[in-house]
């Protein structure tokens, strides 16, 4: 990693840093506990964007595949 690339995600950690700790302030909970709620939510956060761009490759699969035996009977009644 060059350096800019260390200085840009440190900098992103002390923002999220920051806004998690004032959210545990305005709900009145532990840092830790809003982290752990914050962590969580990236968990699941990231396996629906993964779920949701595979059903996107399947639908797209599906479609080729159906285009490609159109294209074979199509071809096959000649």
């Amino acid at each position: 990693m060059y350096d800019d690339e260390i200085a840009s995600i440190n900098s992103e950690m002390r923002f999220i840093t920051l806004e998690l700790m004032k959210l545990a302030e305005k709900r009145k909970k532990s840092f830790k506990e809003v982290v752990n709620e914050f962590i969580s939510n990236a968990f699941v956060l990231d396996k629906a964007i993964r779920e949701s761009s595979m059903r996107g490759v399947r639908r797209k699969t599906k479609a080729l595949v159906q285009r490609s035996n159109a294209r074979s009977r199509n071809f096959s009644n000649r």
